[in-house]
């Protein structure tokens, strides 16, 4: 049975009575920013995923923070401007990469090299087809008639594997996961011509592709997929290998289907096509069969190319989001430091003021999926560039959006989408952010929330 209390109430003598005293309940006001955010990351397409934002001031102060801003997650491509600000400073903006054409003895009166030619990279990941053959045009314009020794290509500049261990097996064939040699040559991408047949399931042959080295060996697998599927091939491909294997479907009816993969071996290809237009230029090769031995330190230089100077060049990576480009500036700060390339990085944003919780840097663009830094952090080291002697310079290399009230980096891989940057308020402040995902579902759109989000920071004040 159950136990039915009645509370009674008890009146009190009306001389007796005093006022209550009256209750003071906290007004808890929202900041508009944290309004903005919750409505950003409480929408159903983002269910299950980790979101953090962080948003700086004009002196680096917090104006706010997501329960996850402080929590490292992915970044993709966004991790590309904390090895491009740090490029601008440790190698400074008149930096290039330089290429040469060098001999281990000097050459006779007679045109005769009684010793090596040899290749010497630069760690150069824009070095082109063309800027090889004008490196030949100039040995051969320099008088050099016959190579008594051999021709050679010195990669040392950068480390031998030309891959990092964390990307994905899967991402080394395709264009985006070219590797980082110490000669690299137009871009280390290929371009491949499919024909695919008119039904889906039928072969799509390979009807044309880049030049690689010749003795490379082609296996296509990949089959006519369904009209308008696009581009599903997939490369596979060994750095230095000599196989290259094609798999996927390319959309029926589209014949001469483009796509792009990554050339295994950029140096090997290099050395045949600079022999070949020295041969066409006259130049005799004696090619004697003895061991190889490491490349002369002491060099005479026949010709050299410089790259564009550091600041163009980070302008294309940051507005393609270059993957080898930015490799090639991890690797290099790491040799001129004489140090692990995240260890100099790490070091330069702490010497200026960045404390580091939770960062893992392995790469310089943000292909390894196991690269992880904190939303804060990303922020941070971008505030740190922007604030830094060569600021202006690295804000007008990032890309605008909402018309020019934004300048950003996106990042972006299967399940991770990021954006780090800054955008000016409508009153005129300049805010620094950094909004990172981890987690997403396939097929959601982030980017069209993420304006929305932005454009409401963007008009809103504390």
């Amino acid at each position: 049975m159950g136990l039915g209390l009645r509370l009674r109430e008890v009146s009190r003598p009306a001389e007796h009575t005093e006022p209550a005293p009256s209750a003071t309940v906290p007004v808890v006001v929202e900041n508009k920013y944290a309004v903005a955010f919750r409505e950003f990351s409480t929408r159903p397409e983002f269910e299950g995923a980790a979101l953090g934002f962080a948003l700086l001031d004009e002196n680096g102060g917090i104006v706010f923070a997501s329960p996850l801003a402080e929590t490292a997650l992915c970044p993709a491509s966004s991790l590309k401007t904390v090895t491009t600000g740090a490029a601008l400073t440790i190698l400074g903006p008149e930096f290039h990469f330089e290429t040469v054409i060098a001999t281990s003895a000097p050459v006779a009166a007679d045109g005769i090299l009684q010793g090596d030619l040899s290749l010497v990279g630069g760690g150069d990941p824009t070095l082109s087809t063309d800027d090889l053959t004008a490196l030949a045009d100039a040995v051969i314009a320099s008088g050099l008639k016959k190579v008594a020794g051999r021709l050679l290509v010195d990669t040392s500049i950068l480390p031998e594997n030309p891959v990092n261990d964390h990307w994905v097996w899967g991402d080394l064939g395709n264009a985006y996961g070219a590797g980082a040699f110490g000669v690299n040559l137009d871009h280390n991408r290929l371009t491949l011509q499919f024909g695919p047949a008119a039904e889906p399931g039928a072969p799509a042959p390979l009807l044309e592709h880049s030049a690689v080295s010749r003795d490379t060996q082609w296996i296509n697998n990949v089959t006519t997929g369904p009209a308008g599927s696009g581009d599903q091939v997939v490369a596979y491909s060994a750095p230095y290998g000599r196989t290259i294997t094609l798999r996927g479907t390319v959309p029926a009816g589209e014949k001469g289907f483009t796509v792009n993969g990554a050339n295994p071996d950029p140096p090997a290809l290099a050395a045949e096509l600079l022999r070949a237009r020295l041969e066409a230029g006259g130049v005799i090769f004696n090619d004697p069969p003895r061991p190889s031995t490491p490349p002369a330190t002491n060099r005479t230089i026949l010709a050299r190319h410089a790259s564009a100077p550091l600041p163009e060049i980070i302008d294309h990576l940051h507005r393609v989001s270059d993957n080898l480009e930015a490799q090639c500036l991890f690797l290099t700060i790491g040799r001129q430091q004489n140090a692990d390339p995240a260890s100099a990085i790490r070091e330069h944003y702490e010497k200026a003021g960045v404390k580091f919780v939770g960062l893992r840097q392995l790469d310089g663009s943000g292909l390894a999926r196991a690269d992880v830094i904190r939303p804060m952090d990303l922020a941070r080291v971008n505030f740190t560039t922007r604030h830094g002697p060569l600021g202006q310079r690295f804000y007008d290399s990032l890309s605008a959006y909402l018309d020019g009230q934004v300048r950003a980096k996106i990042g972006s891989m299967s399940g991770v989408k990021t954006q780090v940057g800054f955008l000016r308020t409508a009153r005129g402040r300049e805010l620094t952010f950094a909004v990172m995902a981890n987690g997403l579902a396939a097929g959601r759109d982030f980017w069209t929330p993420l304006e929305k989000l932005l454009e409401d920071v963007r008009t809103s004040e504390p």
